[in-house]
């Protein structure tokens, strides 16, 4: 039953999430899908009472539950990371959804609303930082500046995740003419 119920509200935030057109919901009969027009509709809701709501309730029951450790605890919810991600996630789409609808947009597929890019790059920072938590500017600065000597070396790449780069490839010359031979040195045995 509860592995149902966060299926369901897990589904129904990922449907929010991934409008992409203006009939998607409809075809599908998933008002989820539905295109966001109006400050007040149902989405909204839905995003910050209605599924932050469950993740809210969700984490305080397990930090009452008595009789367990810390650790047990973490066990039983989502990690830190997880929980703090899809808060911020939820926020940051349903403030940029209802700031555009404001200011004169019809229509916003959320589906392009994408955090990919951010995490990838300071998923970068971490890994050259590596046992650094809590770095200082000087060292993010340093950091920044080897990640933009990378880029303009580095053949492009795509990277993971659902986002796509410009289809811009770097040009690189190649040149087909032959290079000098070098002379062997070779021993050679005289018959004596």
């Amino acid at each position: 039953m509860v592995a149902k119920q966060l299926q369901k509200q897990v589904d129904r935030f990922f449907d929010c999430l991934n409008v992409r057109s203006l009939y998607e919901g409809e075809r599908k009969r998933k008002p989820d899908l539905m295109p966001y027009t109006s400050v007040d509709d149902p989405q909204f809701q839905f995003l910050t009472e209605d599924f932050l709501g469950y993740l809210r309730d969700w984490k305080d029951q397990v930090d009452n539950r008595q009789g367990f450790n810390k650790t047990e605890k973490s066990k039983m919810f989502l990690s830190y990371q997880t929980y703090k991600g899809l808060v911020i996630t939820t926020k940051a789409v349903v403030e940029a959804t209802k700031y555009l609808i404001q200011h004169g947009v019809n229509f916003v597929p959320t589906n392009k609303l994408c955090q990919d890019p951010v995490e990838e790059h300071f998923g970068r920072h971490r890994a050259l930082g590596r046992q650094i938590d809590n770095p200082t500017v000087y060292e993010f600065g340093y950091q920044e500046k080897k990640l933009r000597l990378q880029r303009s070396l580095a053949l492009q790449i795509k990277p993971n995740g659902n986002v796509k780069r410009s289809s811009k490839l770097c040009e690189i010359e190649i040149d087909d003419t032959p290079l000098k031979k070098k002379r062997r040195n070779t021993l050679v045995k005289h018959k004596t």
